[in-house]
């Protein structure tokens, strides 16, 4: 096993990097950016003020407003986007890891309005206030689309709006952790839609009246993967070409209890099998568990996890997002999520032995590199499949057919 994935001396990260850099990109870059990535650039938005409403109506179509919070926000919105073009669409965004850096790579255009904490109190007051910035400066929309965001499902609520509220974490029904994330979910539950991969029904059902339900086969990932397209220029950004993906556990997420990272043992593990590792730290205190090695690469700026999927050996990731991108692309996957109980999406993929689930430090590292030299990409008829059918469902919502 030893050294399966070293390649001699780590080379150097080429001038014609595929990343966003510390600066966003300007209008130019980004409608210059539309033919390689595939993307859709919305219209503009003004930066948040007191007297400006951050949403203006151009003309008779429906008009979207989505809220983007998350990295995976990004991959997700991104790829609906291209099949609402019958809709104006408006995206706001907060501030949270490389979410904003992402979007604008992506050419996704929007305000940025609030951010987030990873102290307890601090985040639940950032929410709160975000939430009454959005009620004050959004105003002219039909509809709200977001993702496991109950602050723009209470903003549409407010404002007698319909809400489309995409969900798939139905952990938080069973694991109480706090009266907050209590509230933050049953905010959820008043979206108009709730719209959840077929696994997770049985638990929704029981909080939500199935008139609101609307499900699907397959993952939220199929979505933005039916139609990924690998960057070929993509190892020119990193200093490897064989590599294994750590992220770290979300340990700041009110969902999960365990509050111990098994991160540190994992990189010691995969160095000492000579494995090199593009390492993704959520936060400043992740960045500590990674030491100086040359086999340990932490991006400057973000990169697109589907080709970080594509291009790596292995993923081995303490949260469900990367893990189920990797099992969709056909990739071996390793989740560590803390905790006895995951979510039923991960829980069925591991069941079908799509991805595996440890959080013992050396039996992830082992099943990470066994015969990680070799993977068969996954069919994508599968996934297109799933993004075709959640797109039918929108539209036929949207247009009250």
């Amino acid at each position: 096993m030893k050294n399966m994935l070293q390649h001699g001396a780590s080379r150097s990260v080429n001038d014609r990097s595929v990343v966003c850099s510390g600066s966003y990109p300007s209008a130019t870059d980004c409608k210059n950016s539309i033919q390689n990535t595939g993307s859709i650039l919305c219209n503009p938005l003004p930066q948040q003020s007191s007297d400006t409403s951050l949403i203006q109506p151009v003309n008779s179509r429906k008009q979207i407003w989505i809220d983007i919070i998350n990295p995976s926000d990004v991959l997700f919105f991104n790829a609906l986007m291209h099949d609402l073009t019958d809709c104006q669409i408006a995206v706001t965004y907060r501030e949270r890891a490389e979410t904003v850096n992402l979007g604008h790579s992506f050419g996704i255009e929007g305000a940025i309005v609030g951010k987030d904490s990873t102290e307890p109190m601090t985040k639940i007051f950032q929410m709160g206030f975000r939430t009454a910035r959005l009620f004050r400066f959004i105003n002219h929309f039909d509809c709200s689309m977001s993702f496991e965001n109950g602050m723009s499902t209470l903003v549409s609520k407010m404002r007698g709006k319909t809400s489309f509220q995409f969900c798939d974490n139905d952990l938080k029904f069973i694991q109480k952790t706090s009266r907050y994330q209590d509230l933050e979910m049953k905010i959820k539950l008043l979206a108009d839609y709730l719209i959840i991969p077929r696994v997770c029904s049985t638990a929704f059902r029981n909080h939500v009246d199935g008139g609101r339900l609307v499900t699907y086969d397959g993952y939220k990932e199929d979505v933005y993967i039916a139609d990924y397209i690998p960057d070929p220029c993509f190892l020119e950004s990193v200093p490897y070409e064989r590599f294994v993906v750590v992220r770290p556990e979300a340990l700041d997420a009110f969902y999960v209890k365990e509050k111990r990272s098994i991160v540190p043992a994992i990189l010691r593990g995969l160095v000492h099998e000579g494995v090199n590792v593009i390492y993704l730290p959520r936060t400043l205190a992740d960045r500590r568990h990674a030491d100086d090695s040359p086999q340990v690469f932490i991006p400057d700026s973000s990169l697109n996890g589907l080709d970080l999927c594509h291009y790596a050996d292995a993923v081995l990731t303490g949260s469900g997002t990367m893990a189920r991108e990797a099992a969709c692309m056909g990739k071996r996957s390793v989740s560590f999520f803390p905790g006895e109980h995951l979510l039923s999406v991960d829980r069925q993929l591991v069941d079908d032995k799509r991805v595996f689930h440890s959080r013992d430090p050396d039996e992830i590292v082992a099943y990470g590199l066994e015969k990680s030299t070799s993977w068969q990409p996954a069919n994508r008829d599968m996934s297109r499949a799933v993004k075709q059918s959640v797109v039918r469902r929108l539209k036929t919502i949207i247009s009250g057919n």
